[in-house]
């Protein structure tokens, strides 16, 4: 249940891995098991499966009460869980909101009071230490939470996103078998989610050799398994998935997210498509622009032969010549998907919502994105799409 891909992390690989949960907390030494989990996905999934072995080694409190999108009310019930059980391991089964709150509850350990959990939040501080093991275990192939230093995290509609290294898991739990049991539209907006993440991190200004290696792998292995892993999955395409997410998570979590990832947080919130559907909705378009950005408008330090290598790796993975066949050829993917790509059936079906939406980015915070964008070119992108 292993693969050289995980060389430098604990990560445990394969069909029924979930089972080893038991084994993994016995490994750490663990006695006293918070185990944070989807309400459904944790019995649907099988994931359940874990109780057994993990009941044998320790005392397990579980925990699923928390809203979607992960929320600082939330934290502070969690925050209060963990100070009256005293657990050594948080072990997080479920999607990416699981997982973050999971990173989340060890991050603040030890603050329960709601506006100094809040404050703390809003300060932004790296979190440079944690006393608490961390195991992940993701029960979808997509947000590639368990493969970050970072979590998000809202305070009402404002959105933080808090990072450090003591955020990465000591170990995962990848078991390609609990990703199946999601609905089609799950497992599409989180393939979709996985597959932007690839995208964004090949042409992010702070990637890396390495961060493309893994962008690379991952849009081999998601691009192909995506379609029947939506219509019908079966382990070959849950396991390529899996390992797809998990790889564009590591590109991720080195090269950040982009323009792309900054606008869907909006779509969410305001108009209630999923966090991958949201991202998806817009990357064909950015897709488009990146390939041909025009003068002067890539950030600066960024070298436009460096931007065009990326470009024309991202153009060969869709098997497209330009920008505008890659933007046709990611919009088929998603219809084909049963995924919407009309902004007007998400709601935001007038200019005002669209301006909207576009002055609700922070433009300077965009630095990562290969091509500078006014809050004016924002909308007019937004507007743009059918």
């Amino acid at each position: 249940m292993s693969t050289s891909a995980f060389a430098d992390r604990d990560v445990r690989f394969g069909s029924g891995a979930i089972e080893l949960a038991g084994v993994i907390a016995g490994e750490l030494d663990a006695r006293r098991v918070l185990l944070v989990r989807g309400k459904r996905s944790f019995t649907a999934s099988g994931a359940h499966r874990l109780l057994p072995g993990l009941e044998q080694v320790a005392k397990v409190e579980q925990w699923s009460d928390f809203a979607p999108n992960t929320d600082a009310a939330d934290l502070e019930v969690g925050l209060r869980l963990v100070e009256r059980f005293d657990p050594d391991l948080i072990l997080a089964v479920g999607g990416g909101s699981a997982m973050d709150m999971a990173k989340l509850l060890c991050a603040y350990r030890g603050t329960v009071d709601g506006e100094a959990v809040r404050e703390r939040i809003r300060a932004g501080a790296t979190v440079a230490q944690r006393s608490t093991r961390l195991v992940l275990a993701p029960t979808t192939s997509g947000s590639g939470a368990e493969a970050t230093h970072f979590a998000v995290v809202y305070i009402g509609d404002q959105k933080f996103s808090i990072a450090g290294p003591e955020m990465l898991p000591d170990t995962v739990v990848l078991d390609p078998a609990l990703t199946v049991s999601g609905s089609p539209y799950q497992r599409a907006t989180s393939g979709i989610d996985a597959v932007a993440q690839a995208v964004e991190s090949l042409w992010a200004k702070a990637a890396t050799a390495q961060s493309r290696s893994f962008a690379r792998a991952a849009l081999r292995l998601l691009l192909p398994a995506i379609e029947s892993f939506t219509t019908g999955p079966d382990l070959r395409s849950a396991r390529a998935m899996s390992l797809g997410a998990h790889l564009a998570g590591r590109a991720i979590d080195l090269s950040k997210t982009t323009a792309a990832h900054a606008m869907s947080y909006g779509i969410t919130k305001r108009h209630g498509l999923s966090h991958g559907h949201a991202v998806g909705v817009t990357l064909g378009s950015f897709m488009e622009v990146h390939a041909d950005p025009g003068p002067g408008r890539l950030q600066a330090g960024l070298a436009p032969e460096t931007h065009g290598a990326a470009m024309r790796e991202i153009l060969t993975a869709f098997g497209a010549a330009d920008g505008a066949e890659a933007r046709v050829r990611f919009v088929d993917l998603m219809r084909n998907l049963g995924l919407e790509t009309s902004l007007d059936k998400a709601g935001a079906d007038t200019r005002e919502a669209r301006e909207s939406l576009a002055a609700g980015v922070n433009v300077e915070r965009l630095g990562n994105n290969p091509v500078r964008f006014t809050t004016g070119e924002l909308a007019q992108l937004l507007l743009d799409i059918d």
